[in-house]
């Protein structure tokens, strides 16, 4: 049990039962968006940094908005590299800088989120995956440009469901200026794995 405090009192709430897997999740709606983050984004071969805010939307997805949001408390993705950037497809992160970090949540996979029919645009943010059940920490960002085509098939596998957006205009935001000259990773390209 929990409680919060609004103008006309406190409120309690009792969190459901739990389903079968133990899990119990509570979803404020209230007046808010979502959760807002900052990101401090290094460009032009560390000359400069911009921010890039994203828009956390735990109704969406609420397994992977807590994964992501927990990652970033415990200061996951500090310094991590966009390890691969592919225009008008999608911006993918999450090798963490610190390797013991990284070894530890390599095999703490979280189970997928139920799709509620969010489709997926240009700057919408999803976990990567291998395969049903498999999300660990790397996530992705859809870039400006996509097509629609691709746009459709984002969604498809059980692990991508968006849990977050780039917050304002994606075509201007630094998401749509990073570097992106090394190429996609094999097979769907001749960049370095």
């Amino acid at each position: 049990e929990f409680s919060y405090v609004l103008p006309d009192g406190r409120h309690y709430v009792v969190p459901p039962p739990p389903n079968s897997l133990g899990e119990q999740f509570v979803i404020l709606a209230g007046e808010s968006e979502g959760f807002r983050v900052r990101c401090e984004i290094t460009t032009n071969s560390r000359e400069s940094t911009e921010n890039l805010d994203i828009l956390v939307k735990p109704y969406w997805a609420p397994r992977g908005a807590n994964r992501f949001l927990e990652l970033v408390r415990n200061g996951y993705y500090d310094g991590v590299a966009l390890n691969r950037v592919v225009p008008q497809f999608l911006t993918q992160f999450g090798i963490a800088r610190d390797y013991e970090m990284r070894t530890n949540l390599r095999e703490n996979t979280i189970l997928d989120d139920f799709d509620i029919g969010e489709k997926f645009k240009p700057g919408y943010i999803s976990f990567a995956g291998s395969g049903p059940d498999s999300r660990t920490t790397e996530i992705f960002v859809v870039m400006p440009g996509t097509s629609q085509h691709q746009l459709d098939f984002f969604g498809e596998n059980p692990w991508e469901t968006p849990f977050a957006m780039v917050e304002g205009d994606v075509e201007a935001s630094v998401i749509a200026r990073i570097f992106s000259g090394y190429g996609d990773m094999p097979p769907w390209g001749s960049g370095k794995l």
